[in-house]
């Protein structure tokens, strides 16, 4: 089990910093998701977990992935519209952030992954 708490933490900054550059975007509307993740995340790493937790958890994370409309389609605008200066990484990176937090939560329900 201790492999999958530092996964899970591994998990919990890949959220911070997803959640970093989307809190840039007053319009995101996946903010609120992402922010509920990274809460459920902090519960389970504080309080333990099963692994059939894990798996809903993973599953939960990446249920906004994939599909029409999904957060795959989602763009950051370069500028914040409230601050007028640049507020998201460019568009290799942000994959690179979205990316990042799938495969941490799915390294939780994967036997033998390592993200």
């Amino acid at each position: 089990m201790e492999n999958r708490r530092a996964q899970l933490q591994e998990l919990l900054v890949r959220l911070d910093a997803l959640l970093a550059a989307i809190e840039l975007d007053p319009s995101c509307k996946w903010r609120r998701h992402f922010s509920s993740c990274r809460a459920h995340a902090q519960e389970l790493f504080d309080s333990g977990f099963t692994q059939s937790q894990l798996n809903e958890f993973s599953g939960l994370v990446n249920s906004v992935y994939g599909g029409s409309g999904s957060f795959n389609d989602y763009a950051p605008p370069s500028t914040n519209p409230v601050q007028s200066k640049f507020a998201v990484l460019g568009t290799d990176e942000f994959a690179e952030l979205s990316t990042g937090a799938y495969n941490a939560a799915l390294a939780l329900r994967v036997v033998g992954y390592a993200a």
